[in-house]
């Protein structure tokens, strides 16, 4: 039962106190009419509740007995005096009273109050930063879980909303129960909880979720508005991210790390013109509990993640598996490098594919961020058709993946190596001991094509841990060959079996960053806000 159902009972009993005062008085004064027609009301009123509560909790509800010995308290006072019988004041109301007080007692300890959770998610591919929150609300017996895809438009240069999208049926697992975004009225059904993984409500420049879903619009819609990043990050927030909607309106908020906590809480501070902002406030909203999107890592293998069979013809020609390079691009580093019209982004896109495209070792996995071609589209409008060129050359010639499915998980999981921007997918892949080679962008088209000895790999890996990086299997690369730390991509992926040699210590030192690094940090956000939560109403936990 939700909290407003029962709260709703339980006035309805507080009134019906009230009205046994009444019939007090009344038959005091003889005026039997009043007293049945308060009579009839009490035991209407005590007939609902029955009817709820049994359409909820079933005919064997325990309370349910204590209605009935209710009604019948009612109706033998009411067959009293309507056939005349004279009645004690207190005696009836001492046992409308009694009756009465057994039924609320009953109530209140053994009807459960039911959370409703919703979850409102506008990438597909980005669910993964609320699946297992989801999943544990769905296993917990005292929640009704709703997942609910919202859609989302495209924003033109000057802001203007453009084609709204809406990913659901088809952009999930099966083990989704997914709700129409339609038929959810989050106004009527003002579920308890709601999380968000969308902060930015009108302030991306890209894209914009339906403003019906915007955190300051959703804060007056629950008792409990909770934002959870759809990213994985080793920077620390900037006073921009701190001052997102979704930070300042939610009610909680779940990061990643100690670290990450202490610069939101610090950056969230300096906000001067937010209502009710108190270093206690920034304290017990901002909570270090790790990240949903390293669960559903954790909890994957290549089992989960099946590959088409024309990507397995690139992966694995002939029988004889090649080692799986991701290439990731993000908007953050197009964007900053093709300021004012400069193309260094893309041109070192063509010559990094010109380099796998001579390797017979490897197999490249190019994976765009999903809204890269929208951006150069509403930002970038001058170097959109090259970008469009390029991909389509690449997708036609066949000999690497093009992978814009929502999947990401499924590229990681296969992947051996990771190389391409600075970005939470090199964090993920981190995390799983995968290394992460991150691109130099001023070496474009001069990449060095032979390796150089192992030795000189070993000695760049040596250097680089040896400088204690935060990035422990995050490596740079070198403008031109392999020196000091940094290392020429021939070199990396030439010798990619003696950088794998480090995976298990420098895998181990970068889990240790994060809070709940084990899996379980779904289930403990899911316990931690609903136990938060039932305490601020005095309900039982």
């Amino acid at each position: 039962m939700r909290k407003a159902q029962k709260t709703q009972i339980e006035e309805t009993f507080a009134l019906m106190g009230k009205a046994h005062e009444e019939i007090r008085r009344q038959i005091a004064d003889g005026n039997r009419e009043n007293v049945l027609r308060l009579l009839n009301d009490c035991q209407e009123g005590a007939i609902q509740a029955g009817n709820l509560i049994e359409q909820i909790e079933g005919e064997d509800a325990p309370s349910i007995g204590k209605i009935e010995e209710y009604c019948e308290a009612c109706y033998r006072v009411y067959e009293n005096v309507s056939e005349g019988n004279e009645q004690n004041p207190s005696g009836v109301y001492r046992l409308l009273q009694k009756a009465l007080a057994a039924m609320d007692s009953s109530v209140r300890l053994t009807v459960p109050v039911r959370l409703e959770i919703a979850f409102f998610c506008y990438k597909a591919s980005m669910s993964d930063s609320l699946e297992s929150i989801y999943f544990a609300a769905k296993e917990d017996p005292a929640c009704d879980a709703y997942f609910i895809p919202i859609p989302y438009y495209d924003k033109y240069p000057n802001g203007a909303f453009g084609e709204m999208h809406y990913e659901a049926e088809g952009c999930y697992p099966d083990t989704y129960e997914l709700v129409d975004w339609e038929k959810y009225n989050v106004e009527q059904r003002r579920p308890d909880i709601i999380y968000i993984m969308n902060p930015y409500d009108n302030g991306n420049m890209v894209t914009s979720v339906h403003p019906d879903f915007y955190a300051e619009r959703l804060r007056n819609l629950t008792d409990c508005l909770v934002y959870v990043p759809y990213n994985i990050s080793l920077t620390t927030p900037g006073p921009e991210k701190a001052a997102a909607p979704g930070v300042l309106f939610s009610d909680l908020m779940f990061v990643q790390s100690d670290c990450i906590r202490d610069a939101y809480i610090e950056n969230f501070l300096k906000i001067n013109d937010f209502e009710g902002l108190t270093p206690k406030v920034a304290r017990e909203k901002i909570i270090s509990m790790g990240s949903p999107k390293l669960d559903k890592l954790l909890h994957s293998d290549k089992t989960d993640h099946a590959l088409p069979e024309e990507w397995r013809k690139i992966t694995d020609p002939r029988g004889k598996e090649k080692k799986i390079v991701l290439y990731n691009l993000t908007l953050r580093n197009m964007l900053g490098m093709t300021l004012n019209g400069v193309d260094g982004y893309l041109r070192k896109l063509r010559s990094v594919l010109e380099f796998f495209k001579k390797r017979q070792d490897i197999a490249l996995w190019l994976r765009p961020h999903p809204l890269m071609q929208q951006t150069f589209d509403s930002m970038r409008p001058q170097l959109s058709g090259e970008y469009r060129k390029l991909i389509a050359d690449y997708k036609d010639e066949g000999w690497g993946i093009y992978d814009d499915t929502p999947d990401m998980n499924r590229a990681l999981i296969w992947a051996d190596a990771v190389y391409g921007d600075v970005a939470s997918l090199g964090t993920l892949a981190e995390f799983l001991g995968k290394p992460v080679l991150v691109r130099c962008i001023e070496n474009a088209g001069n990449e060095p094509e032979e390796a150089g000895s192992q030795e000189a790999v070993r000695n760049a890996m040596d250097a680089f841990i040896s400088k204690e990086q935060p990035d422990s299997y995050m490596m740079p690369e070198a403008e031109g060959v392999t020196e000091g730390s940094r290392f020429s991509m021939a070199d990396f992926f030439g010798h990619l079996d003696v950088i794998l040699e480090y995976r298990t210590g420098q895998m181990e030192k970068f889990r240790s960053r994060f809070a709940n690094s084990d899996g379980t940090s779904g289930r403990k956000i899911h316990e931690y806000t609903t136990s938060l939560l039932r305490k601020s109403r005095g309900e039982q936990v």
